[in-house]
Formats: structure tokens, C-alpha cells, sequence
């Protein structure tokens, strides 16, 4: 505090306003994680973890296919997390849901097919989140994003990655023949 209050005398007050706003700014986007997705990460073992910003994301976009560069336009950033699906239970994933909602986060969609289930939720602040949780026979995906994607093209953009058009990041160490 006695820092503070030493920066505040020495400095003019314009220079004393930016220094506050660069400090909220440090501090609010210390914040913009889910501490829930982070605590789930630590308790279980990840194969895979993965940091995206805009232009890594960017860079995935092998073909430049438009739609994904719109749809990813307003991330700020992203946190993926591969798992062994056997390694998660089903009461574990419910607590992560329950933490979520506890959080603030909604869930706003959830999607059932025969090789996986999709759950999405949603916080919507100043600063959107979404958390995906992605569920197979073998693995578990988690994707915490900071920013905004229209969520009913999740589904699209899953197939779409299944196309030669992009970056196959989660297979990176598998060569192919």
C-alpha cells in the first residue's frame, strides 16, 4: 500500500491515471480464467495441453477458409486440454458443471451423438467465456475460451477440422504416411 501511495504523490496525474488503468488491466485479465477449469486440469492427468491467441489460431488456417476467420475473430484467447477419457469419471464431469454454474457460467448447449457427447457453457460479462467439454469412448476434450464464437457453428467447425484445410495440432507428434 505505502508503494502505492508513493507512485501516487510522484507521479502527475494524468501519468498516475494511466498507471492505474495499466494496473486494473494487468490484474483484471489475471482474472479472465476459470478457475474452475484450471483446478479440473491439475486434478486430472492431461495429455495435451494447448495455448491459442488470435494469431495461432490464425496460423491453423492453412486454406484461410473465411468462415473460421470470422468465427474466430472475437477470441481473445484459448486454453485446450486432451485427457484419457477413462481417467475422468461421470461424477467428476458433473462437478465440473456444478463448479461452472457456481462460477456463473450457464450451459447453453449439449449435444449427444454416437461417438461423443458436446457440452457447452457459457459466461456472458464484460468478458464471455465459453467452456466446451467434448466426451468419447477414449478421450476427453476441455476448451476454455476468452471471447466470443457463435456457438451454433461448433458443430460445423468440428467437421471442418476434420478436413486437409487445417493445421492438425492435436496430432503434431503422429507422423503420417
Amino acid at each position: 500500500m505505502n508503494l502505492i501511495k508513493r507512485i501516487r504523490r510522484s507521479l502527475p496525474y494524468r501519468m498516475r491515471i494511466a498507471f492505474l488503468a495499466i494496473l486494473l488491466s494487468v490484474v483484471s485479465t489475471g482474472f479472465s480464467q476459470s478457475n474452475t477449469v484450471t483446478d479440473f486440469k491439475e486434478n486430472n492427468s492431461t495429455a495435451l495441453s494447448l495455448y491459442f491467441y488470435p494469431s495461432t489460431l490464425r496460423m491453423i488456417n492453412l486454406d484461410r477458409n473465411r468462415e473460421f476467420d470470422e468465427m474466430i475473430r472475437e477470441i481473445k484467447k484459448a486454453r485446450f486440454f486432451k485427457m484419457d477419457s477413462g481417467s475422468v469419471s461421470l461424477k467428476e464431469l458433473a462437478h465440473l458443471g456444478n463448479e461452472l454454474k457456481q462460477e456463473g457460467f450457464e450451459e447453453v448447449m449439449f449435444m449427444k451423438s454416437k461417438n461423443m457427447d458436446l457440452r457447452v457453457w457459457g459466461l456472458y460479462r464484460k468478458n464471455p467465456a465459453l467452456v466446451i467439454v467434448s466426451k468419447s469412448a477414449d478421450e476427453l476434450m476441455l476448451l476454455e475460451i476468452n471471447g466470443m464464437i457463435n456457438i451454433a457453428k461448433i458443430p460445423k467447425l468440428a467437421e471442418t477440422f476434420n478436413k486437409n484445410g487445417f493445421l492438425d495440432v492435436l496430432n503434431l507428434n503422429e507422423k503420417k504416411n
